[in-house]
Order: structure tokens, then C-alpha cells, then sequence
């Protein structure tokens, strides 16, 4: 578990932003998860058109140094490449002259880290366990220090150029739909807030987040701690499968980067058919049908003549695979369908015992 204490002067300053050139790498991780997966899990990242685009462009050789990246990755990414949105809604090229004007001694840095591992790499994540701090895959290391013996300066300029590539090429003309579905989610959490508190709201993001005691705890296989009063920004992402921290520890440049599952053109949701199928038997989807509309624990097993317990169990599978949310009101707590469970059931049948017209 890795807490990230969220002190009132943290909290206060906390804050929603999109990040297109941050969603751009996002890709990358997409692409590279894809390529390291043997379970089959991430099968269904290649279904979507940017992910398929960007497999294309780092195949072509046009982006040498992101390709080196994606073969090289494991547990960490350079920061360079996920610039800290400074407004809700920046522009890619006001992301991207961040990447393209880094300090070059961050830019050696962050390198190193991703290189060479070992004490440079647990500076930056001191949570990591030994088996994640070796050095990247030697064709990846080649390609980087190759150009690194340019220096830094230009290291930056060519990573701010082949993402501006991978921009053009897989989001470009898909971003205006992408922010408008991850804005529309923020506006859910802003009123979710509203109601339940923005500590409530934090632990309801995302199934691996738990508010307890001041703090946001997110589920991982090791102990770790963000500690401090700096500011953190939220940030929406439609391609990661995973919670993401970028620069935790940089004084206020820390990123958490929480997967949405707004619904895609055409009703299909990234990642939503590996990650459900395990999840669904009948009873959970006879749960998820008659989550159209807000119910407690007690109504659902009343209409499905389950016992509370049993319904609590299929519940929690549901809320880890991102399928259903819970919100309290007042004493009571309710249930409803995420975007990515509506979007995987489509049209919604009727009700069991409900009229068929």
C-alpha cells in the first residue's frame, strides 16, 4: 500500500486537469503493457484505434527514442514525458514546450533513473522492492545513451518532437471526444464532492483507493508513502488500466493519474471486455442489470432474493473491476453502474419481473 497523507493545505490545493501530452504517453504504456502481457489481459488495448496507431508509428523507426522507451519500460517512466497540467485544459504544445525546455540536469536525472535503476530509480520511487530497480533491456539502453552522449539538451528536444509525432498520428483528431467524455466524468466527481466530502469523493475514485485517516491509501504490493503539504493534480486518463503516480515526491509537480471509463464511440470501452469477463457470472450480471438506477445492499437482494452477504461479495468484485461505483447518502450507501459497465451491457433489458414493453 502506498498512503499519500492528504493534509488540509494539500487537500485545499488539489485539483482536476486533463493532459493530452500525459494521455500521449499513456499510450506508450498501453503499447508497452500490451507487448509484456502473457495472461492475455491486455488483448483488448489493441482494439482501440490510438493504441493501434501508436503501435504503427514506434514500428516505423520515426520515433526512435519513444520506441526505446516502450521496449525499455518496467516500473518507471520519465517525468519529462508527463508534464504537470497547468491549467484545467492545457494545449498539447503548451505540454509539449514543457517537455522541449526541461532542466537538462532533471532531464540526466530522470534518464538515469530509467537506464540504470538501482539508488537513481529508488530516489524517485522509494517504495519500489529490489527485483524493480535493474536496468532497462539493453537495446533500449543503447538507443537512449546513444543519444544522450549529445547531451541532455537535445535528448529533451527529440522527445518533445517525437511526441509531438505520436500526437498528430493517434490523438490529435480523437482528443476533442477524450476531453469531453474525461471532463464530463470531473463534473461527477465535483458533484460527488459537493455531497460526500472531497476526502469521501478521493476514496471513491478508483477501486484501489481507500480514505482513511487523512490520507489516500492505494492498493499495491508494496509499502510506500507520499508525505507533505504540496499540491497534487488529479488527472483522468481513457488508455491507462491502472492508478498511476507521476513525481510524487517533486514539491508540487506530484501527478495521480486515474483510469475513467467513459464510453467510446460506437458503445465499446478500452479494456472493458479482459478485464469483465473473469468478473461476470449470472448473478453479478443480473446485479449489474438492475444497476440502472441507484439501490443499497438491502434492495438489491430483496429483488434478486440473495442475502445481504452474498450480495456484499459480488459487489466488491464488481467495484474492483471498475463496474459499478458507491456513494453514501447520509447512513445509507448506494450502488450504480459506471460508464463502463453501461457502455459493455448496452440497451438496458427490463427488470426481472418488470414489464417487457
Amino acid at each position: 500500500m502506498i498512503r499519500i497523507d492528504m493534509p488540509a493545505a494539500r487537500l485545499a490545493r488539489t485539483r482536476w486537469a486533463l493532459s493530452p501530452v500525459g494521455e500521449s504517453a499513456a499510450l506508450l504504456l498501453a503499447v508497452a503493457e500490451q507487448s509484456g502481457d502473457r495472461t492475455g489481459r491486455a488483448r483488448g488495448a489493441g482494439r482501440t484505434p490510438e493504441v493501434a496507431a501508436t503501435r504503427a508509428l514506434l514500428a516505423s523507426g520515426r520515433t526512435p527514442l519513444l520506441a526505446a522507451v516502450c521496449r525499455g519500460l518496467t516500473v518507471y517512466l520519465p517525468e519529462l514525458l508527463t508534464p504537470r497540467p497547468e491549467t484545467f485544459a492545457p494545449t498539447a504544445d503548451e505540454q509539449l514546450h514543457r517537455v522541449a525546455t526541461t532542466d537538462p540536469t532533471e532531464v540526466g536525472d530522470q534518464l538515469t533513473a530509467f537506464l540504470t535503476g538501482g539508488e537513481a530509480r529508488r530516489r524517485r520511487c522509494p517504495w519500489l522492492p529490489e527485483g524493480q530497480l535493474g536496468s532497462a533491456p539493453g537495446g533500449a539502453g543503447h538507443a537512449l545513451r546513444a543519444r544522450m552522449e549529445r547531451g541532455e539538451a537535445d535528448v529533451r528536444e527529440q522527445l518533445a518532437r517525437e511526441l509531438h509525432q505520436l500526437w498528430v498520428v493517434a490523438l490529435a483528431d480523437h482528443w476533442p471526444a477524450v476531453a469531453a467524455g474525461c471532463a464530463e466524468y470531473v463534473e461527477r466527481q465535483a458533484r460527488s464532492a459537493a455531497r460526500e466530502g472531497f476526502g469521501t469523493a478521493l476514496g471513491s475514485l478508483h477501486s484501489s483507493f481507500t480514505w482513511r485517516d487523512d490520507a489516500l491509501d492505494v492498493a499495491a504490493p508494496t509499502e510506500g508513502r507520499v508525505a507533505g503539504t504540496g499540491p497534487l493534480t488529479l488527472v483522468p486518463s481513457r488508455f491507462l488500466r491502472r492508478v498511476a503516480l507521476h513525481a510524487p515526491l517533486q514539491r508540487d509537480a506530484g501527478q495521480v493519474v486515474v483510469p475513467v471509463a467513459t464510453p467510446w464511440p460506437g458503445g465499446t470501452t478500452p479494456y472493458a471486455a479482459p478485464h469483465v469477463a473473469p468478473v461476470l457470472g449470472v448473478t453479478r450480471l443480473a446485479l449489474l442489470k438492475s444497476l440502472e438506477q441507484r439501490r443499497t445492499t438491502t434492495e438489491l437482494a430483496l429483488l434478486h432474493h440473495l442475502t445481504p452477504g452474498s450480495v456484499s461479495y459480488h459487489l466488491s468484485r464488481l467495484l474492483a473491476a471498475d463496474l459499478v461505483r458507491r456513494e453514501r447518502h447520509g447512513r445509507l450507501v448506494h450502488y450504480s453502474r459506471t460508464a463502463r459497465a453501461t457502455a459493455l451491457l448496452g440497451p438496458t433489458p427490463p427488470e426481472p419481473g418488470g414489464p417487457a414493453g
